[in-house]
């Protein structure tokens, strides 16, 4: 877990503006009528924190879902739409590294 933790902190500073930190529900009125199920850091962080076995894939499903949610939610808007491509490029890069998984 310690290397989900690593990840999570990675995005979480790579994520300048905090656009994927918080319930995207407080703050965009139309986006429960889009995406049936949110997904945001703050959640996959108060995750790792809860006192169960928690697996890799858990955490990488709830990260991978944050950018697949972004990329429906945000086709007309590329500004959003590009940085949710290149955090979600820069945690596969930093995935692969921190696992030592060679392609």
């Amino acid at each position: 877990m310690l290397e989900c933790q690593y990840l999570l902190l990675y995005l979480c500073t790579a994520d300048e503006e905090q656009t994927f930190a918080v319930d995207p529900r407080l703050y965009l009125n139309d986006y429960r009528s889009v995406i049936k199920t949110p997904m945001w850091l703050g959640h996959i962080a108060d995750q790792l924190q809860k006192p169960r076995n928690r697996i890799v894939g858990e955490f990488v499903t709830d990260v991978q879902l944050i950018f697949s949610n972004c990329a429906l939610y945000n086709r007309g808007k590329a500004e959003i739409l590009a940085t949710g491509i290149r955090l979600k490029e820069l945690f596969d890069r930093e995935f692969k590294s921190v696992f030592n998984i060679k392609e």
